[in-house]
């Protein structure tokens, strides 16, 4: 019976250093869980701050392209007003001929940059997010009843935004 005493409190020992050993590493897996989890989320944190960044680079590029278009499409509509106004003698086909050239070298060139032209013809539906009305047109065609009856001024888009709306009048059908 002395030896199993003599033993015992090795046993004890044996068994608290082992219990001892147990946390410990209950502890460092738990410590390694949240560390992790701490990682996770900062390279999800970091993810979500590169897309929000590369969103508003975008969204301030649109902005800026949108403000220089707006006076661009200034410029285009008094080079076609100009266009427009040129007599249409023969002195002055030269004129003509290079003006036209040079409106659509300069649409052109918007085109490229994203620009899109609307340009509603008539009989097409009115539509308040691209089309602007100025005034209403009776006309006796019960089909054209609230179509586009003329374009007065295109308007422009770029990327699924309206720079300006097309300015239009609508028809209005009245029976006789």
């Amino acid at each position: 019976m002395t030896e199993l005493k003599k033993t015992t409190p090795k046993k004890k020992v044996a068994k608290k250093k082992a219990i001892n050993k147990n946390l410990e590493i209950k502890r460092y897996k738990e410590e390694i869980k949240q560390l992790k989890d701490t990682a996770l989320r900062s390279h999800a944190d970091l993810i979500n701050f590169k897309r929000r960044t590369l969103d508003d680079i975008q969204s301030n590029k649109i902005k800026i392209k949108t403000g220089i278009f707006t006076k661009f499409i200034t410029t285009l509509d008094d080079l076609k007003l100009t266009l427009n106004s040129l007599p249409k003698d023969k002195q002055f086909k030269d004129w003509v001929t290079g003006m036209e050239i040079i409106i659509k070298n300069f649409e052109k060139s918007l085109n490229n940059e994203g620009l899109s032209e609307i340009n509603p013809i008539k009989g097409d539906d009115f539509d308040p997010s691209k089309h602007e009305s100025l005034s209403i047109e009776n006309t006796n065609d019960a089909k054209l009843d609230g179509k586009i009856s003329q374009t007065i001024k295109n308007g422009y888009s770029m990327e699924n935004s309206i720079i300006r709306p097309a300015q239009v009048i609508l028809s209005n059908y009245i029976k006789k």
